[in-house]
């Protein structure tokens, strides 16, 4: 096998370009139920526990998650035929704050009530917010879908910055709605880099998300505290509950490739560090779990020919490779064809997908994709 860059991930790398500046970056599109928004939330809280946040942070940050959340659920599309009426949701971590940021479709007719509220709420001063907080909760005017403005009121003073929005038109029913919202110890404007291109980090992510068919979406370290988390996100994540082989097959190969990368990925600037993507892609009936991460050059021929290997075996000879290699020594282990690509080989009932992008003359970016039918 060679190295390739073949340009089949060309916007996945455009998003990586895009995110440079961030330190932390997951996303969800689908459809978004109790249990899956719990676990985000967990997610959130163990990232941010592994990033050493302080307290104030963490508070605000929790805060804008939940009410990004909310609005999703009671927003999103009922309609199961468009991936466009899914919804969505972005973190990203960037040097002194977060972004975190939500889309969903919304009927045409509400784009001038929603705009008239996030510009009204975008005009105030704290103090002016405060006292029209007050009108708003004196007032009542609640919806069965909502307050009347009462959590973007909230969500500008916990936050200290402005919203950011915009529609795109969907038909002539339907626009999507995106959303963000900046989360900072600082003021604004501190960071003009990052002030500059976050007005279009959701859309942007967004995109390549939507065109790549992704349901979720992860960048970032794959310490051992947060893969826990980042598998149990993923889990609620995959779709056909019903299909229990499918769903036991899937967190199984989960498991093994962000093991793979925890324990073997790269770092660039410290040798500690486990930096990375995660992905799991839906379309035409194959569930494609996907990830990326750094490898040093001098490990790459052994690698490929591993995963050479197994991909050459039908079957019959891949059990009894398996059969095999559970009863080698440790010492033996490490000198054959590696378990857990045999397992991902068996376990998926299909060859393991792999595409490598040169990085720098010591490292090379590879990304491994596993493919399950259902």
């Amino acid at each position: 096998m060679q190295i390739t860059n073949s340009g089949k991930y060309s916007s996945i790398a455009e998003l990586f370009r895009v995110l440079n500046n961030y330190q932390l970056n997951y996303a969800y599109n689908g459809d978004f139920t109790n249990d899956l928004t719990e676990r985000i939330l967990a997610l959130a809280e163990t990232n941010m526990d592994v990033e050493s946040e302080s307290l104030k942070i963490k508070k605000k940050v929790y805060f804008i998650i939940v009410e990004s959340l909310q609005n999703i659920t009671r927003h999103q599309g009922s309609s199961k035929n468009s991936r466009l009426m899914d919804g969505f949701f972005s973190i990203h971590k960037f040097l002194g704050g977060y972004l975190v940021g939500s889309g969903n479709a919304i009927e045409n007719d509400h784009i001038k009530s929603l705009s008239q509220k996030l510009d009204k709420v975008n005009s105030l001063s704290a103090e002016e917010l405060k006292e029209y907080q007050k009108e708003v909760l004196s007032a009542g005017g609640f919806s069965e879908k909502g307050g009347a403005g009462l959590g973007l009121i909230e969500m500008v003073r916990k936050s200290g910055n402005k919203l950011q929005y915009d529609f795109e038109k969907i038909d002539e029913q339907n626009s999507y709605f995106y959303f963000q919202s900046k989360i900072t110890e600082a003021q604004a404007g501190e960071n003009p880099e990052i002030d500059e291109q976050n007005h279009e980090v959701v859309k942007s992510v967004h995109r390549a998300v939507t065109k790549n068919n992704l349901k979720v979406f992860f960048q970032g370290q794959f310490k051992h505290e947060n893969v826990r988390s980042l598998l149990s996100m993923a889990e609620g994540s995959i779709y056909l509950a019903e299909k229990f082989e499918f769903k036991k097959t899937s967190v199984a190969i989960m498991i093994e490739l962000l093991q793979n990368i925890s324990y073997h990925a790269a770092g660039i600037n410290n040798s500690d560090d486990r930096p990375g993507l995660f992905m799991v892609a839906d379309n035409n009936n194959i569930c494609s779990l996907i990830t990326g991460n750094y490898v040093n050059n001098n490990k790459i021929e052994e690698l490929i020919k591993k995963i050479d290997f197994v991909n050459s075996l039908d079957n019959i000879a891949i059990e009894k490779l398996y059969l095999e290699t559970i009863m080698l020594d440790q010492d033996e282990l490490k000198r054959g064809a590696g378990l857990g690509f045999i397992d991902i080989r068996i376990k998926s009932k299909n060859k393991i997908e792999v595409e490598m992008v040169p990085y720098t003359d010591e490292k090379t970016f590879i990304i491994i994709k596993a493919n399950i039918s259902y």
